[in-house]
């Protein structure tokens, strides 16, 4: 009897630790590799890439927020009875322009930031340009409408993985 206590305790307790171990990190991750290490920086160029990366942060801020409304205005619209498909249509055409101006942003914060950089430093600063993506947009990590789906692409609803 006492064998079978063992064996059903140590049984539970393997469970619970495999379990443990598939757990989820999230979407966070840590939040110091999100941004670029670069040697020998001087205090000059931190301080004016910290102004720079605080100048990106607002501008992405409000971009996320005027996206969240034309998602909400769009979602609204597809799910009346009889959906206004030119109205639709004209909110996915501003959703697409918000979408360039960002990436035109991006790319233009990234050559501010080359610009501040030795030689040096921009031949690593251009090496880890596929590794220093924010945070959950690693290609098939996001929708059609740019938010992150965690690990699997749409099909993932579907329980189909990529």
């Amino acid at each position: 009897m006492k064998t079978k206590n063992l064996i059903f305790i140590a049984a539970i307790f393997i469970m619970f630790i495999s379990v443990e171990s598939f757990g989820q990190r999230g979407m966070r991750g840590n939040q110091e590799g999100a941004q670029c290490v670069l040697p020998d920086l001087t205090e000059e160029q931190e301080t004016k890439i910290n102004a720079l990366r605080t100048e990106r942060i607002a501008s992405s801020t409000q971009h996320q927020a005027e996206m969240n409304e034309l998602r909400a205005r769009k979602r609204s619209l597809t799910l009346a009875d009889n959906p206004d498909m030119n109205e639709v249509n004209s909110i996915i055409d501003q959703m697409a322009d918000k979408r360039a101006q960002q990436m035109k942003a991006r790319v233009q914060h990234r050559q501010e930031v080359r610009e501040l950089l030795t030689p040096e430093q921009r031949v690593i600063f251009d090496s880890q340009s596929g590794q220093r993506r924010a945070f959950g947009q690693r290609e098939g990590y996001r929708n059609s409408e740019g938010r992150g789906q965690g690990r699997f692409n749409d099909d993932s609803r579907r329980g189909r993985r990529r």
